[in-house]
Formats: C-alpha cells, sequence, structure tokens
C-alpha cells in the first residue's frame, strides 16, 4: 500500500512538473513576463487554426523530454537548471541581434564607439541634463535616486 501511494505521488509530481513546463510559457506571455514564450502556431501542430488538447499534451511532452536530457524520465535540479538557463540565453540572443540591427548603421557586424552613442536617437546627448534636474551642472544622490525609481516603474508596467 505504502508503495503504491509513493508510486502515485510520483506520478502526481512528474504530472506537476509537466504542466508547470506546458503552461509556463502562455502565463509568462499573458502576464507580460519573460519566460520562454510559445506562440500559438507552436501549438497548433497540425496548423488548422485551433488548439486540441492532444496539440498541447504533445507540446508538453516535447518540452519535458528536451529537459529531461538524461532520458529518465524525470527532471533533476540540474536539467531544471540549464532548462531555464537555455531559455535565458536564447531571450539574450535575441535581445542582442534586435540590438545589433537597430544600431549597426554600416552593417558591418559590430558596433563602433560612434554607433553606440548615435544610438540615443532624439534623446541623444542629453541623457545628463535629463537627469539634472535643477539644472545646477551636477547630478544630486536624490536625482540620481530618482532615475532609478522611473526605470523601475517602466519595468513593472511591462
Amino acid at each position: 500500500m505504502a508503495r503504491l501511494a509513493g508510486n502515485l505521488k510520483s506520478k502526481l509530481v512528474l504530472a506537476s512538473v509537466g504542466l508547470a513546463l506546458a503552461f509556463t510559457p502562455m502565463m509568462a506571455q499573458a502576464k507580460g513576463g519573460h519566460g520562454p514564450r510559445v506562440t500559438f502556431e507552436e501549438l497548433d501542430a497540425d496548423g488548422n487554426g485551433s488548439i486540441t488538447k492532444a496539440e498541447m499534451q504533445a507540446h508538453r511532452n516535447a518540452r519535458f523530454a528536451s529537459a529531461d536530457t538524461n532520458g529518465d524520465g524525470s527532471l533533476s535540479r540540474d536539467e531544471l537548471v540549464a532548462h531555464a538557463k537555455a531559455g535565458k540565453e536564447g531571450r539574450m540572443e535575441r535581445r542582442v541581434d534586435k540590438m545589433m540591427k537597430r544600431m549597426d548603421a554600416d552593417g558591418n557586424g559590430s558596433l563602433s564607439k560612434e554607433e553606440m552613442v548615435d544610438a540615443g536617437g532624439k534623446n541623444k546627448g542629453n541623457r545628463f541634463s535629463r537627469l539634472d534636474k535643477d539644472g545646477n551642472g551636477e547630478i544630486s544622490k536624490a536625482e540620481f535616486e530618482e532615475m532609478g525609481k522611473k526605470g523601475k516603474g517602466r519595468k513593472q508596467k511591462n
């Protein structure tokens, strides 16, 4: 009886992890989070314009299998960490690609100091004056801290 309860418990834990892997991307997308994003097209495997329960399960199983690198049917801490890092690296690479596309004016695949400075667009060169609210030519601790508060608020709104 105890063995049956233990087996049931391990299956419930496995199912919970599987569900978390499947639904985390959708929840992150809905909340504007920074987790891996899944598109409708990725879930709609047959391309018919709707997602079935079987397609959701297949996607969940594929995500689980990709995280289960040793194929033992369970996810160790190391496998979960590696899976999370892989998602982070992918997001970082996409951000860098966007930055390169936006800022590499001469298209040579690298950013010069001038391209980095010129990237400010209409706000180019006036960051100091935007921070120096009282216009005294210096940034006080209060002005500096205010900049940090505005940055945090902007991140939370997204």
